[in-house]
């Protein structure tokens, strides 16, 4: 995205104050160093000449950065892996999201994007969705949230459904205070999954490995934080709005493959 007028402010200003500084340095230093060896005039035109050499360059950083940011980041496989699909999974877009129960990002993404994406591109099979795990470590109950998750999906008998049924139920209650067994328990149960079977799974941390696998391939596709998308091939990071996801996934229609 491009840099919006209240950043593009904030850098000037930042800029312009590290120049004032700089700019008093250089007089402290010009005085004791110079020792009056040069006029006031000549003095101030150096200085005045290296605060605009050192804004410009400034300027250039960032804008060097901020088209670095903006230039679309392409990976090749097919980031699917085993994991639970909601919608057509024959369709041929995919969105994977590598994504954290606690992150409030992904919170967000799961509140004012995902709707969109999913009444327009989902529901109507045009788009397979895919969530993977990604827990953080600085996030308490991400992770047993995403092994409840692993086990729900591997012990039921609609394993993707039931699987997005309590994914949405952790959302609820884990974005809104934390994650609680028991309740996910009876809820899981009031689905059709075995209780004790589930009980089992979780107390022997059973997926680990599958979470560890879900997040090493984020993270070999270059997602550092959470919530990381991968659409075909490219990759979006962050809870972008809906039209961020939109254009990308229209290409992607156009395009009718998933990138391997």
């Amino acid at each position: 995205m491009a840099i919006t007028d209240g950043n593009t402010n904030k850098i000037v200003a930042a800029i312009v104050f590290a120049a004032i500084v700089i700019s008093g340095s250089l007089v402290f230093l010009g005085v004791r160093v110079n020792g009056g060896n040069l006029s006031d005039d000549v003095f101030q035109e150096k200085v005045s000449k290296s605060i605009d050499a050192y804004i410009a360059n400034e300027q250039k950083k960032a804008q060097d950065a901020q088209v670095a940011a903006d230039k679309p980041k392409f990976v090749t496989g097919d980031f699917t892996d085993d994991d639970p699909v909601l919608g057509n999974k024959n369709a041929k877009v995919s969105i994977v999201e590598f994504s954290d129960y606690q992150c409030p990002y992904c919170g967000k993404f799961e509140q004012e994007s995902f709707p969109q994406i999913k009444s327009q591109y989902i529901d109507t099979g045009k788009v397979k969705f895919v969530y993977r795990d990604f827990p953080l470590s600085f996030h308490q109950y991400a992770y047993p949230s995403a092994l409840f998750g692993e086990c729900v999906h591997h012990l039921s008998g609609s394993p993707d459904a039931d699987y997005y049924k309590v994914h949405d139920k952790l959302f609820e209650t884990v974005q809104n205070g934390k994650f609680d067994y028991d309740v996910m328990s009876k809820f899981a149960v009031g689905i059709g999954v075995d209780g004790a079977a589930l009980k089992k799974c979780f107390d022997g941390d059973k997926y680990k490995d599958e979470i560890a696998a879900d997040q090493k391939a984020g993270e070999d596709a270059g997602i550092s934080g959470t919530p990381g998308f991968i659409i075909n091939g490219q990759v979006i990071s962050g809870a972008q709005p809906f039209s961020k996801f939109q254009p990308i996934i229209e290409d992607a229609l156009k395009a009718g493959a998933v990138t391997k």
